[in-house]
């Protein structure tokens, strides 16, 4: 069976046995204070994490929030930016399905615009302003979750305009964006747009580890004090242990090591699996050469619906995840297509080759 289905890290793109030795410096040295509740009262994380994490990406620690994670993150700016009369969220189709699940259940009327090779269709986004304004628009800018798509800087640069003549926010998650195996980044949106235009989500899930459960907001102080507010009467206080193990990772430079080991790990894998998409599947079908992240993705021509194409593929060995899931409910896969996310951050290459070999063979089955 060929698992083309999570996008979580290799278990060799986790420096583990560093981190322990971080949480038995950390135990030896705080075993008093970790085992207690963390401050209350806009509590917004570890004092010592939130500088090790503004320093990690040039801003001030004033401008960092810690939560339990990035879905935690974003059940809280979505508590938060769908308190008003606005409740239009315009998201890029296809998006993480999960982010889509978490703004309708705070309210929030999910509308897709179609992603393009180099990011959102923006005069579709333009044309859908005249008529509807939104909270905020979301976006994935690099290497995206589901469909690996990194924004252009160009079209980073008119949504940032298009936020200020129309007046909504942009939130932008990067969790990714530190894995880039090719080329050279565009500047993010914290870098591109005026105070309090953009708010960013991060995680220490791909670059470190997802069991530390580390997710952050960068912000202006004012939404980050509403975020901690909303956390404390959620869940209290967040874990003080793992977040001073994170702090202590990061001070000793283990995060920024790991983004180098990761990059040379993965980059191979990220040519190989383009490579087998290109032969395999064809050129058309390919939604972008993603150069980092864990997906490549395509649109695929199937003489069948998705459900069958699905079964199909699951009788012939291969695990792939529902593609339409990734929409929100007024958007869809091209006519005739399925959309698929194959992640490749944990097969080496001839394997990620012989599972798009037989997804090959099953949709010229029909």
């Amino acid at each position: 069976m060929f698992h083309f289905s999570r996008g979580i890290p290799p278990q060799e793109a986790i420096p583990s046995r560093q981190i322990a030795e971080h949480t038995a410096a950390v135990l030896r040295e705080h075993e008093d204070r970790v085992f207690q509740y963390a401050p209350i009262g806009n509590h917004t994380g570890d004092a010592a994490l939130r500088e090790q994490l503004a320093a990690f990406h040039s801003v001030g620690a004033d401008q960092i929030f810690v939560t339990n994670g990035s879905l935690q993150a974003l059940d809280l700016l979505a508590a938060h930016l769908l308190a008003g009369d606005r409740k239009i969220v315009y998201v890029e189709a296809p998006t993480y399905d999960r982010a889509v699940q978490i703004f309708e259940r705070h309210g929030g009327r999910v509308s897709g615009v179609t992603l393009q090779h180099d990011g959102l269709d923006l005069d579709a986004l333009e044309a859908r302003l005249a008529t509807r304004v939104p909270a905020f628009v979301y976006v994935i800018p690099d290497f995206q979750n589901p469909s690996g798509v990194t924004m252009s800087e160009a079209k980073r640069r008119r949504l940032v305009q298009l936020a200020e003549t129309h007046d909504f926010l942009i939130l932008e998650d990067i969790p990714y964006r530190e894995l880039r195996y090719d080329g050279t980044a565009p500047a993010g949106f914290f870098e591109l747009a005026p105070a309090g235009r953009v708010l960013t989500m991060g995680s220490l899930s791909k670059i470190l580890s997802p069991g530390l459960r580390v997710g952050y907001v960068i912000g202006e102080a004012a939404t980050l004090g509403a975020l901690a507010a909303l956390a404390e009467g959620t869940y209290l206080s967040p874990a003080p242990l793992l977040q001073a193990v994170a702090a202590q990772a990061l001070r000793a430079g283990l995060a920024q090591e790991n983004v180098a080991r990761v990059r040379e790990l993965l980059g191979p894998r990220h040519d190989g699996a383009v490579k087998a998409v290109r032969e395999q599947l064809g050129e058309d079908a390919l939604l972008a050469v993603p150069h980092g992240g864990y997906y490549v993705s395509v649109h695929l021509p199937v003489a069948t619906d998705e459900s069958t194409f699905l079964k199909a593929a699951t009788a012939d060995g291969l695990k792939l995840t529902r593609g339409s899931g990734f929409y929100p409910a007024d958007a869809a896969p091209p006519e005739g297509k399925v959309f698929l996310r194959l992640p490749f951050q944990s097969f080496e290459p001839d394997e990620f080759a012989a599972g798009v070999e037989r997804l090959a063979a099953v949709a010229s089955k029909g």
